[in-house]
């Protein structure tokens, strides 16, 4: 029994038949070509009923180390109950036998296998459109941002396939590569390949905040959190490293960011201007900060209310036009969901998201993110990464993940103006601890070790 699609053999804009077929002849042919051919199709690149069943046989068989020619083909489909699916059942594999050009090379089946990706991309591009479309009339289209978030995605990752950026690459091919970047760290002396923290110790244990990473910088309110990952991370990379830093802070102000940012790069007590005491040395000190800091890049976007999706959209316009090397979100809790999930699915999916914008940017992001309270009843204090609110998600996705500790929170007298950056996870590199002195009345953690 046969589809009556099977019967024809068309070249239109979405599929091209003559060129799967082709394709799917010279692997029966030539067992070499099945190796080049599904580096560039699936499965799913094939339009005809009955080709997808034929690619997944052929490759099946190959990958079990059993022979690929049509009579072993057959064979497996019959088996499987699949050779009815074939217009004119066995026969039909001759017909994919005489498609081949004669003494075709290997160059014309990957053409070939070519024209039958692109077509697949077409059909996708289409019906991701189609689908755009239809939430607009439908109304589903309720977060106009991210219904553009979502179809931008959709281009970009089409836009790889379109390259062939992505897939499994051979080993003679990253050798070079990984050579060469082990050749430039060398060459670039002891210092962090990443943007350095301000914080010498902890680059030396993170190698700084490093493109495609996601950090998670963790703490209980008031511990100091905001301090270091809005702070210290953001003065170190765009006042003093010049490295374009987007901060997203959906709990301060951007009046209330300015303050803490200004008063610690000048060494000016907050409570100064927060009592309007300044002095005419703090208001020096201030003004040399903002002449030195004016062209620094730095962007603040305090906009309350958004979701990953309205920040992904705003952090890759900073990219495009600035081009943007560190994302700093203040904080996991205030992010807005358009999801009906319980919240701790919502709260995966926005790490999720986080991490996704580290990779498709190519830049380091900073998430800022509270503990629960439950462990300062604990007889050891010391956090560890269950004590993340909602941690499933968060710790999975994270690559680093520091802890903002302070004794002197639980026990007044105990190491005052001292403070613990515990690195609880660090993905490719060793845990540990670093010890910094708390300036949180100029709004700094500053390291203790000798320079």
């Amino acid at each position: 029994m046969t589809d009556t699609l099977d019967r024809a053999d068309p070249v239109t804009v979405f599929y091209d038949h003559g060129a799967e077929q082709v394709v799917l002849g010279a692997m029966l042919r030539d067992p070499l070509v099945i190796g080049e051919v599904e580096a560039i199709v699936s499965a799913g690149s094939f339009h005809k009923p009955c080709h997808p069943l034929l690619f997944e046989a052929i490759t099946y068989l190959r990958e079990k180390g059993r022979k690929t020619d049509p009579t072993s083909v057959a064979g497996y489909l019959a088996d499987e109950k699949l050779l009815t699916r074939m217009p004119g059942g066995v026969l039909y594999l001759d017909e994919l036998l005489e498609a081949v050009p004669v003494g075709a090379p290997v160059g014309e089946a990957t053409y070939y296998a070519r024209t039958v990706a692109d077509k697949a991309l077409l059909r996708d591009f289409d019906a991701g459109l189609e689908k755009a479309r239809n939430d607009i009339r439908s109304g589903a289209a309720s977060n106009p941002a991210s219904l553009l978030e979502r179809t931008r995605v959709m281009i970009s990752d089409l836009g790889m396939r379109a390259a062939g950026d992505g897939g499994p690459k051979r080993w003679r091919d990253i050798i070079r590569p990984g050579l060469d970047a082990i050749e430039l760290a060398a060459e670039e002396g002891s210092g962090p390949p990443g943007i350095p923290t301000g914080i010498p110790d902890l680059d030396r244990l993170i190698h700084g905040l490093q493109k495609q990473r996601l950090y998670v910088v963790a703490g209980i309110p008031g511990g100091g959190k905001s301090t270091l990952g809005a702070g210290d991370f953001v003065r170190s990379a765009a006042f003093e490293h010049a490295c374009a830093t987007g901060v997203w802070s959906m709990e301060m102000t951007e009046q209330e960011l300015f303050n803490r940012l200004i008063c610690a790069a000048a060494r000016v007590p907050s409570d100064k201007v927060t009592d309007g005491t300044l002095d005419t040395d703090d208001w020096t000190a201030i003004a040399r900060v903002c002449g030195q800091t004016e062209d620094a890049p730095l962007w603040i976007d305090d906009t309350k209310g958004l979701t990953m999706a309205d920040i992904r959209v705003r952090a890759r316009r900073l990219k495009q036009q600035h081009g943007l090397e560190l994302v700093v979100i203040d904080y996991l809790g205030l992010i807005e969901s358009a999801s009906s999930a319980p919240r701790n699915q919502q709260i995966d999916e926005m790490a999720r998201s986080a991490k996704n914008l580290a990779g498709e940017l190519d830049l380091a992001v900073v998430l800022l993110a509270q503990m629960n309270r439950a462990y300062a009843q604990r007889a050891d204090k010391r956090p560890v990464l269950t004590d993340l609110k909602e941690s499933g998600g968060i710790e999975a996705h994270a690559d680093v993940v520091i802890f903002v500790h302070r004794d002197e929170q639980f026990d007044k007298t105990k190491r005052l103006g001292e403070a613990d950056l515990i690195v609880e996870k660090n993905r490719g590199g060793a845990r540990g601890t670093v010890e910094v002195a708390a300036q949180l009345h100029l709004n700094r953690f500053v390291s203790m070790a000798m320079p």
